[in-house]
């Protein structure tokens, strides 16, 4: 973009405050000031243009913070219309996060899992060369406790990727009740499952749920990961 770009007005002069604001050679007043103008052009391009912001990592992370907070409280501010640009900007990057945010400030914590089930509920369980948005879409739902986690986050128990797996695993863990424990029992009589890691957590799940396991289950009690028994039924921890 050239100089004159911001002045020119129109679509030239919108692209040139989005293109400013995502870019880490700006200075970070310049990106400010850029946010500001965004924020006040309050358009559906120009408040989907903040959410650029989120996609820039820069060195000093606590300027870094403290410009995606500014572009967190700009966006907030926008009500219903951040809303519905943040959920298109999460569909289409893999930092999700702060969009989460934003929906959670404005709506509430039921809609933020409504966003994270949605965008989970997106990814696919083939051999994907970038996983990492499946990891942490599954770790921010494991820091939230609702009934419908636990069927959205079952199917990544078979995921090929181990982190992944894992974060399925932490999920499940994380929510009241009994539902995950059938999905975690399958999980832990997985035979193909060779990640120690994954074992020993579901190990861990049952041991402190005092989870009953079938007792005619005659492969687990030779194959129980390091560290845990069964008595009387149950899976424990030896210390």
């Amino acid at each position: 973009m050239a100089f004159y770009d911001f002045f020119l007005g129109g679509a030239r002069q919108l692209q040139a405050h989005i293109t400013r604001l995502s870019n880490r050679n700006t200075q970070a007043d310049d990106r400010e000031a850029s946010a500001r103008w965004l924020s006040e052009k309050g358009t559906d391009e120009a408040v989907y243009g903040l959410f650029g912001r989120f996609d820039l990592q820069v060195e000093h992370m606590l300027k870094d913070r403290n410009e995606k907070e500014l572009v967190v409280d700009l966006l907030v501010s926008h009500g219903s219309k951040a809303v519905e640009q943040a959920r298109k900007f999460a569909a289409a990057s893999p930092n999700f996060q702060y969009a989460v945010r934003v929906v959670q400030e404005i709506k509430g914590e039921a809609a933020a899992v409504d966003m994270l089930l949605d965008l989970l509920g997106q990814e696919r369980l083939e051999n994907e060369l970038k996983p990492e948005k499946k990891r942490h879409l599954l770790i921010a739902l494991a820091e939230r406790k609702d009934a419908r986690i636990v069927s959205a986050a079952a199917r990544f128990l078979a995921d090929y990727d181990e982190g992944v797996r894992a974060g399925a695993v932490e999920a499940l863990a994380a929510q009241e009740g009994d539902e995950a424990q059938p999905h975690l029992w399958t999980a832990l009589l997985n035979r193909k499952e060779e990640s120690t890691r994954i074992r020993g957590r579901i190990a861990e799940v049952f041991a402190k749920r005092t989870w009953p396991i079938d007792p005619e289950e005659s492969w687990l009690p030779n194959h129980l990961p390091g560290g845990y028994r069964l008595l009387e039924g149950r899976i424990v921890h030896v210390r």
